[in-house]
């Protein structure tokens, strides 16, 4: 059997999969004992140490600890923020005792969102303390990590020298592992082009600093095998000293197997090799099945090794590499880069066909012009390492500025952001691809395993001679299904914001969010709102509805309109409540000027009027044309949906009421609107309950007018207004109404074909 260590690796892969999807909370176990905020004291080993931005955005020494006692589950370390008045900074080895608060690390309360507690547990760190101080210290240094720690941030003060601030930050980077103090839009703006893997310490530094060590002591004569046990030991220091994460772990591994081959007199097999790594990987930590750097990592290996010639592609660059005759003609400049384009192109389709399910699993975007993107980064990567490596070792000997290698590094990484801007600035620059089942998955990898594997099955059907192209369905057959998502009739879904509300109504291809916004959660738009609409494959809102304008409405919507303008997800209208001059303030403004600023139409609408989406209806309640209010909440937009709004038979009709923060004078308005046609307004299916639970508004007259099936709250946990208030909680209990909490439940999620409803908390 070929490649036995493969199927070894595949299997083993599968089971500790199933076992995790099924105990993987033994793995994600944090110290009950403790709650968040509580001073808290451990001891143990210092591990390792680095600096990192803290919660104000200052620098701060984070320390590992390994504790001496304690129940962690699988996981092994404590990250310690240290505090800014602690001077002492303990030495890697060292027992310390480290008082400070106690910091859990939160689940993913929406789809989409990033789950903490699952990749810093994928790290082995069960939780955090802020504000660490060290008590006591005490044993022996361990002298080679201190050394390595001490090299590095040396290394790092000699790029802070020679480089400004922005180009030392990405060559700490690209050079050492340390993203720390890389600028958040950089890094944004090279994930959406699709290039930050030129960030990872992998097997491009690799191939440059191993391998130009073994070359470099070959040509002083040093025999084969002690040049060989050299470079790796020198490679296994390289990545200590970065942090040795999963793609540099694999990287050195594999290039120590490769280097070993030759000196055991054997062959070098790179997916054998590929396959022992990913066994030993996956023993030392299961949970790596579950961090996608780990998955990129490995699949694009797979990709290029296994997928790439089961296309009819060359591997190894052997189309540049083709043996001729010495009388045959150089091919030109051009053919050589025509050559290298397509060779390019057909390595990013074959990691791509490997990855796609990584991609709909963590992003849920694919960054379609990256495949032409890296050809244009990476020629340039090679001289970019290379030069500074160059000023590393020169700046270490001569302490003036290095002006021409730094004036080389500003110019290639202004080249990058450059290239990047225009992509991002491209139409379509993502692909919105969602998220996908895991049934769809194994479906996909089975389909192309069958696809690599068919050119072997000696079966005339699948002879590769007779069917040159009919074999090539597979993959594409592979990615429809993995794509392809069952459309619901009507979705709706309140997305846990924390104190504020979010609304997102999709039908048939149709999306529109009501609200976007918190008072409680720093950038809900960038970690909660856009993360569930990728999640979704949204890459359009057809209708942002804003009820008012209440900071806990419209920030996250702001932020999708700064998104909107570097090529994110695109609103394709505004609607705002349509009220007085006067009663608009400085933050309707704002929102309205932002829309314009975009070229975002803008709607305004006021009771009476009526939208559609597809079959949905939408009809306006509140706010009365030109309304004058002594508060924004007053002039809340609330609307009434019907669904089928055609059907006849009123008992299947499924009904949705959404109310905004309505109160006072916009509730009495209402009510009225209710009482003049009660039939149509009597036993709605969903009632968004007005303003977080409040007391001071959704009356006792009010939900006998309307008698909800189901209220859905979006609130705060613990909010400081003390949301939902019980008063109101036992005014829905009296009357039968089923609640969900955002605090409570997360996530809400409604879908219904208009007859039959289900509610997933």
């Amino acid at each position: 059997m070929k490649r036995p260590l493969c199927l070894m690796a595949i299997l083993l892969t599968a089971i500790v999969y199933v076992y995790l999807e099924f105990f993987v909370s033994d793995y994600l176990k944090n110290p009950s004992e403790f709650t968040n905020d509580n001073q808290v004291q451990v001891i143990g080993i210092v591990e390792r140490k680095e600096f990192r931005k803290d919660f104000e955005g200052d620098k701060a020494l984070v320390i590992y600890l390994s504790p001496v006692n304690g129940n962690f589950g699988k996981n092994k370390y404590i990250q310690c923020y240290m505090s800014k008045e602690d001077a002492v900074e303990p030495c890697i080895g060292q027992y310390v005792k480290v008082s400070g608060k106690y910091k859990c690390f939160s689940s993913a309360r929406n789809p989409g969102e990033f789950d903490s507690r699952l990749y810093y547990s994928t790290l082995k760190i069960s939780y955090r303390i802020k504000n660490a101080s060290i008590i006591a210290t005490a044993g022996r240094t361990d002298f080679l990590k201190e050394n390595l720690y001490r090299i590095r941030y040396h290394l790092e003060e000699v790029l802070d020298r020679n480089l400004n601030e922005d180009d030392a930050a990405i060559m700490k980077a690209v050079l050492l592992g340390d993203k720390a103090f890389m600028d958040d839009e950089v890094k944004e703006l090279y994930q959406s082009a699709g290039i930050i893997h030129i960030l990872a310490v992998s097997g491009l530094h690799i191939s440059i600093l191993g391998m130009g060590i073994y070359k470099l002591l070959r040509k002083l004569r040093l025999k084969s095998a002690p040049a060989s046990v050299i470079a790796v030991a020198f490679m296994i220091l390289y990545g200590m000293m970065c942090g040795m994460g999963a793609s540099s772990a694999r990287a050195i591994a594999m290039f120590a197997i490769r280097m070993m081959a030759p000196i055991i007199e054997r062959t070098y097999d790179i997916l054998s090799s590929l396959a022992v790594i990913e066994i030993m990987m996956i023993l030392e930590q299961p949970l790596y099945l579950y961090n996608s750097g780990f998955l990129f990592s490995f699949g694009a290996i797979v990709g290029i090794a296994f997928v790439m010639p089961a296309l009819g592609f060359s591997f190894e660059k052997e189309e540049l590499a083709k043996m001729h005759f010495a009388d045959d003609p150089e091919p030109s400049v051009l053919e050589k880069i025509k050559m290298y384009v397509i060779s390019g192109i057909k390595v990013s389709i074959s990691i791509l066909l490997v990855t796609l399910p990584v991609y709909m699993s963590f992003f849920y975007t694919y960054p379609i012009y990256s495949i032409f993107l890296n050809l244009l980064v990476l020629p340039l990567m090679p001289i970019l390492m290379i030069v500074g490596i160059i000023c590393l070792l020169i700046g270490n000997l001569y302490a003036g500025n290095l002006i021409l290698p730094g004036t080389l590094i500003h110019v290639i990484l202004s080249w990058y952001s450059e290239i990047c801007s225009i992509v991002s600035m491209l139409p379509g620059r993502n692909i919105y691809l969602g998220h996908t089942t895991k049934i769809q998955i194994v479906i996909y990898y089975l389909i192309l395993m069958f696809f690599v594997y068919s050119k072997e099955i000696k079966i005339p059907v699948f002879d590769l001679k007779k069917i040159k192209t009919t074999r090539y369905l597979f993959p594409v057959m592979g990615i429809i299904i993995i794509l392809f998502r069952p459309s619901v009739d009507l979705k709706i879904s309140m997305i846990d914001i924390g104190q504020g509300d979010c609304l997102v109504l999709s039908t048939r291809g149709e999306h529109i969010m009501i609200d976007g916004g918190s008072t409680d959660r720093k950038e809900v738009g960038k970690y909660s709102i856009i993360p569930y609409l990728k999640y979704e494959g949204i890459g359009s809102l057809d209708k942002v509805i804003i009820t008012h304008e209440d900071e806990d409405h419209i920030s996250g919507i702001l932020e999708i309109m700064d998104d909107m303008e570097k090529g994110g997800i695109r609103i394709k209208q505004l609607i705002l409540p349509e009220v007085a001059e006067e009663s608009r303030g400085d933050n309707y403004h704002e929102i309205e000027n932002r829309a314009r600023s975009l070229g975002v139409p803008i709607a305004y609408i006021n009771s009476g009027e009526k939208f559609n989406a597809g079959e949905v209806s939408f009809t306006c309640l509140n706010p009365e044309i030109n309304m004058v209010s002594d508060g924004a909440n007053e002039y809340s937009t609330v609307l009434f949906m019907e669904y089928p709004f055609d059907n006849r038979k009123k008992e299947l009709r499924f009904t949705a009421l959404f109310t905004g923060d309505v109160e006072g004078a916009g509730q009495e308005y209402i009510k009225r609107l209710i009482r003049n046609n009660p039939e149509k307004y009597a036993n709605v299916s969903i009632l968004k309950v007005a303003h977080h639970g409040s007391k001071y508004t959704t009356d006792e007259e009010f939900l006998n007018l309307v008698n909800p099936k189901v209220a859905l709250i979006s609130c705060g946990i613990d909010n400081s207004y003390g949301h939902p208030h019980q008063e109101l909680l036992d005014r829905l209990n009296q009357i039968g109404t089923t609640v969900y909490r955002t605090d409570i439940s997360g996530y809400i999620c409604v879908t219904t074909n208009g007859q039959y409803s289900k509610t997933i908390p």
